[in-house]
């Protein structure tokens, strides 16, 4: 398979100079005219390696090395080359802790730029990348990523597994459907998943029931692609709960979407979806199952009983967003038997059950330290307190003192 190649270098002679030397390496060269263009590249395929140019990445106003640290968190596996003058010598230097690979000064000696792309190209080689080009279904696998998550806590193995699928979800020209029970932080990996795509620091558009019709998507996605940066994400809860109406005029416009993608600038559609009810009788939804024939990608979240190896930095992350927001709060800590009473409990309500006890106990204690009595009564038999008196906290896990 030919490797991808993205070329954004401000310089024409040598724009044109690295795009010949890397067609006659057998690449697919994309040229792209500044950062902003590079950024869709990458958030919409994958690429092997990325050229750039220090008079690119030194934007007025702005960090010359942001744009590297995008590159990076986009496509982790991408090898990125950079060309700068002799004098800029000292600007380069710190760029290569936030992910630069190798750099070239200029004058460009095309024997030894020669090399250097050969060699990189051979580096990426030695990675697998997964082939979408076809449009078949991606092949799900719980294999990590190097991808650090910025609006959810993946420390369990099957978070990290979640986390995985959603970074090759990416290449569907459509979006993903996000299966789990009710009280899982769908909005939460909503943002992740628009984080993922080049637009860390935006919010996801929630579509209501009542807005999700032919002429309205179309509408609000033909508006996205006038706008410049990456693609917006388009976030739609309670799929199984759409009416009938809806429900065929959004599987009319994603089969239109489908045919007439575009794989420069795909949809960002994010569908939730609730596999049981609250009491944990399963739902009939026969849609979905059509709803899977048009979007392939489909990633199950774990319940929070799942991955207890989480409980413990939500607790704490919690505790530090109320803190910061509203410094009257005194809880500054939370003591050890309180945090191992929250890790053992079945939490049926998922992310949102945790989310209101520990926010309720925050708001009511008057202590430094939050304590288990804060936290209410255990009600759980499945708790014995002599046990959780006898453990401790260790990465998440309850062991014995």
């Amino acid at each position: 398979m030919s490797p991808n190649v993205v070329v954004c270098i401000s310089d024409a002679s040598l724009r044109s100079l690295f795009s010949l030397l890397l067609t006659d390496l057998g690449a697919h060269v994309a040229a792209c005219p500044d950062g902003d263009e590079v950024q869709r590249v990458l958030a919409s395929r994958s690429c092997q390696l990325c050229v750039l140019s220090h008079g690119t990445i030194k934007a007025p106003g702005s960090d010359s090395g942001s744009l590297i640290s995008t590159v990076r968190r986009l496509s982790p596996d991408t090898r990125i080359l950079l060309l700068a003058a002799r004098e800029q010598v000292d600007d380069v230097l710190p760029l290569f802790s936030r992910g630069l690979n190798e750099a070239l000064l200029q004058p460009i000696n095309p024997r030894r730029a020669l090399d250097a792309l050969r060699r990189l190209l051979d580096q990426a080689a030695k990675i697998p990348v997964p082939d979408t080009a076809s449009g078949s279904a991606i092949p799900w696998a719980a294999d990590e990523c190097n991808y650090r998550p910025l609006h959810v806590i993946a420390r369990s193995p099957q978070m990290r597994g979640v986390l995985s699928q959603l970074w090759k979800a990416r290449q569907d020209p459509l979006g993903v459907i996000l299966r789990g029970e009710p009280g899982t932080e769908f909005e939460l990996l909503a943002r992740e998943y628009q984080a993922m795509s080049g637009d860390p620091g935006g919010y996801p558009v929630i579509l209501s029931h009542h807005e999700i019709t032919t002429e309205g998507l179309a509408n609000a996605c033909s508006l996205d692609r006038l706008n410049e940066g990456a693609p917006r994400t388009f976030f739609l809860p309670d799929v199984e709960k759409l009416p009938p109406a809806q429900q065929s005029q959004l599987i009319e416009y994603l089969r239109i979407a489908r045919r007439r993608r575009d794989r420069d600038r795909p949809l960002r559609l994010v569908f939730a979806a609730a596999e049981c009810d609250e009491h944990g009788q399963g739902i009939d939804c026969p849609f979905l199952e059509e709803l899977l024939f048009v979007m392939p990608a489909v990633v199950r979240v774990p319940p929070l009983r799942e991955r207890r190896d989480d409980i413990e930095p939500l607790v704490r992350k919690f505790l530090m967003d109320l803190t910061a927001i509203f410094p009257a709060y005194r809880v500054r800590s939370i003591h050890p038997l309180a945090l191992a009473w929250l890790i053992k409990q079945m939490w049926r309500g998922n992310y949102q059950e945790l989310s209101g006890v520990v926010r309720k106990a925050i708001m009511d204690c008057t202590n430094r330290e939050l304590n288990i009595i804060h936290l209410g009564k255990m009600t759980d038999p499945e708790i014995d307190p002599d046990e959780l008196a006898a453990t401790r906290v260790l990465g998440g896990r309850l062991v014995q003192s």
